[in-house]
């Protein structure tokens, strides 16, 4: 009967490769088509939701083999047989996942070439040595995969070579995740690709580009993240779940490991995404802004109203263990713990605040503007990144707090590290917020180059000075009160289920804003989007694809626990033959085994579960309501308006054309302004067409780093302005000649000089194929 199975299926699970894109048949499979569409669904919806679950179950595959190999050398080094237990058991989280997202992964790769063939086309083009790699590195990771799990019991005389092959399948797991992250930072960040040389050249040089090792930085500790939060839920479940109080205390402590994993990543995890944020500025302002100052920056609103849950979560996970692990600590504690809560709670109200308040006509007129009188100066970027410094800073002390309970330090210098430690905690935090109160009143250069980066760099001597000093005086620590493992109560495994539900939703998130901060480019600035889908939706309709994307990623997790713990996986029917349909067999098989005369459990676990599962949902149903309630800005692609230089009669014409696209295609009013202004990100345009010839201001526009303007807007040396301009007759601004004339003669127009672009200097139609594309409907 189970072999009868296994056959029917493995060929039902092949089956759906042969039947699923029987709709695709409707379209021939020729060069000229390039695009195809989903009935009802949408081909973006498809690939949206795919692409998520996928990438998202890619990062808890590639974060677990650190979490688990990290915890089989310390398993070694303590010989506390724990850790071995919990990496072998993680281990075996990791096989099934894999399975599920190498499944996920063809369908993905299978889509992407139906429906989006011009694209695919263009990438492999590019980055097609790259393929073959890839396929080398997950025939190695895979085969590495199974020889470290398998090795838990025929190695276990052989702990030296199955480190080794821990350490082997990190690498795999790491090279996994940089490759296809060239693919995807090259549609962000594309590079001029040098010609006559060969493919591996022109494949390594569009790897390099701008973003590529920040998102890789980026997504490995993201991916820690991932797993160690994943693997705390999966430990706050089967704590809830626990038959005995031997089970209730080995998972209490795997959740405790799990979380600790997950706050190790979070810390370090905004300094990441600061880097990134920062490259990308450098790369292309109107990306930048597009970001955190266009119609996505409602997006990190919600993004800092999950931070903040999360930062919540990690902290009160410590202070219940405080609580509840070690007797006696919470009188001691309960004062640190009321004042913790209040400074997290501050800062992420700051954090939430926005720049522009949503507001009727009425309010916005006795405000004076779209800016509070007060709390506008919580909504810039000098107030987010101090209150985000401030928040690492007490969740890593919660922590430290943590570690010291229960314990009474006794070597000689004890008394003075504590004191240097306080001292050095105290001067870190008045600097972190002075920092931030000086950043606004010096430009933003000086803020984003120097102060930001001090801030960041003061929390990170914090914490690597405070970690060794503390494992040093904990090293001959007494003991006071032993750790009490199994005493948690029910809430704990329900942070942790939240805590993971946070880190998935803010992955899905992140991989929306990436997504459409392209705007109507599949590479920005080279391969437009010409489908029906060449727009971004607002934030209502992607909050319901980033819960629901979440949703699915979540059931698949639990469908892999369920598998994991049931009978089935250990079952010895399963060999190597079947290992990416595992899963599914193990499921089956275990329908028709069921041990005879066993007896129905008794316990409060299903109880507990249902409040598990209650909770993931109520943060899934509160960010879906909260992102439909702030305002709903869709980002189309721009409408081009045909320019017919026919009807440019007078110089005035012509101005007035310029007009046009120097607020709209050029993205001129994007960085310059017309008239002194302290945020200007490049020089002040009021008079220029007066101060500068045509030629001058034509050589700026297109050779834009012959001459560096410098910014003498503030006492000292003059530096340079913030942005880079961008060379504006390429792509992905692209003006023509006729365009640069007008907006010329509009810079002249302004300055009150004459015109001195003529109407006869614009090509007419007929030395032209075309009429000339010029302004952006608004």
């Amino acid at each position: 009967m189970k072999a009868i199975l296994k056959v029917f299926f493995l060929f039902s699970f092949l089956g759906l490769f042969w039947l699923v894109p029987s709709w695709a048949q409707q379209t021939p499979l020729t060069p000229s088509v390039d695009y195809r569409d989903v009935p009802w669904i949408g081909s973006r919806n498809v690939i949206w939701i795919i692409a998520q679950v996928h990438l998202v179950l890619g990062g808890f595959v590639l974060g677990v083999p650190i979490f688990a190999w990290i915890c089989e050398i310390i398993g070694v080094l303590t010989k506390d047989q724990r850790y071995d237990r919990m990496a072998k058991e993680f281990t075996n989280l990791l096989t099934a996942a894999f399975e599920m997202t190498a499944m996920l992964g063809a369908t993905f790769l299978f889509l992407l070439i139906a429906l989006y063939p011009k694209l695919m086309g263009y990438l492999a083009d590019i980055f097609l040595p790259t393929y073959y790699v890839y396929v080398l590195l997950f025939i190695g990771s895979t085969t590495t995969l199974y020889l470290y799990w398998s090795g838990f019991e025929s190695m276990k005389g052989r702990k030296g070579v199955h480190l080794f092959l821990g350490f082997l399948l990190n690498v795999f797991a790491l090279l996994i995740v940089v490759v296809p992250n060239s693919w995807a930072t090259f549609q962000a960040s594309p590079v001029v690709l040098p010609g006559g040389v060969g493919v591996w050249e022109k494949a390594w040089a569009a790897m390099w580009n701008p973003t590529w090792w920040p998102v890789n930085i980026h997504r490995l500790i993201a991916n820690v993240v991932l797993g160690g939060y994943i693997c705390g839920a999966y430990a706050g479940i089967k704590y809830l779940m626990a038959q005995n109080a031997e089970e209730r205390m080995h998972y209490d402590w795997m959740g405790y490991v799990g979380n600790f994993i997950g706050v190790f990543g979070l810390l370090p995890l905004p300094f990441a995404g600061y880097w990134l944020m920062r490259e990308i500025y450098q790369y292309n302002q109107a990306m930048g802004i597009t970001l955190m100052g266009g119609f996505l920056s409602w997006l990190f609103i919600l993004q800092a109203m999950l931070i903040g849950v999360l930062f919540l979560g990690a902290n009160y996970y410590f202070w219940l263990g405080i609580t509840y692990r070690i007797p006696g600590a919470e009188v001691k504690y309960k004062k640190p713990i009321l004042a913790m809560l209040v400074v997290l709670l501050l800062c992420l109200g700051v954090w939430m605040t926005p720049h522009s308040l949503v507001a009727s006509l009425e309010e916005a007129r006795k405000m004076g503007g779209t800016h509070h009188p007060l709390l506008g100066v919580f909504g810039v970027m000098s107030a987010k990144m101090t209150v985000a410094n401030l928040m690492i800073l007490v969740t890593f002390m919660s922590f430290i707090m943590y570690w010291r309970a229960g314990k009474v330090e006794t070597a000689a210098w004890a008394k003075l590290a504590k004191s240097v430690m306080n001292a050095l905690l105290a001067l870190a935090g008045v600097a972190v917020i002075v920092l931030g109160v000086w950043g606004y009143f010096v430009p933003a250069i000086v803020r984003i180059n120097y102060f930001s980066t001090s801030q960041v760099l003061i929390v990170l001597f914090v914490l690597v000075t405070f970690t060794p000093l503390t494992a040093a005086l904990l090293k001959s620590a007494k003991t006071t009160t032993e750790m009490v493992w199994g005493r948690m109560p029910a809430r704990a495994g329900y942070v942790l289920v939240l805590n993971a539900v946070t880190v998935i939703l803010l992955m899905t998130m992140m991989g929306y804003a990436r997504s459409a901060s392209r705007g109507h480019w599949h590479i920005y600035g080279v391969l437009e989007d010409t489908s029906s889908y060449a727009y971004s939706p607002a934030l209502g309709e992607a909050g319901f694809f980033m819960a629901l994307n979440t949703f699915v990623v979540l059931a698949l997790v639990a469908f892999i626990f369920w598998i994991v713990s049931s009978r089935a996986v250990r079952h010895p029917a399963f060999s190597t033959q079947y290992f990416f349909l595992a899963p599914f067999l193990f499921w089956a098989v275990s329908l028709f085994d069921k041990p005879a005369g066993s007896a129905p459990r008794v316990s409060e676990g299903p109880k507990y579960f249902r409040r598990a599962v209650a909770t993931a949902f109520g943060l899934l149903i509160a960010f879906t309501y909260i992102a439909n309630q702030v305002p709903q800005t869709i980002s189309l692609p721009p409408k081009k308006v045909e320019f017919d230089p026919l009807q440019i009669k007078t110089q005035a014409d012509l101005a007035k054309v310029g007009q046009g696209i120097f607020f709209g295609k050029g993205q001129c009013a994007l960085c310059h302004s017309i008239g002194p202004s302290e945020s200007a990100r490049c020089p002040d345009l009021k008079g220029i067409g007066a101060k500068l010839t045509r030629e001058f201001i034509y050589e700026s526009l297109t050779q834009p780093q012959a001459y560096i303007y410098q910014d003498y807007r503030h006492e000292g040396v003059p530096k340079e302005y913030p942005a880079r301009m961008p060379v504006i007759n390429k792509n992905p601004i692209g003006l023509t000649n006729n365009e640069i004339f007008s907006v010329i003669a509009f810079l002249q127009q302004m300055s009150g000089e004459p015109i001195s672009v003529h109407p006869s200097e614009i090509t007419q139609p007929a030395q032209t194929a075309a009429a000339v594309p010029i302004a952006h409907a608004p």
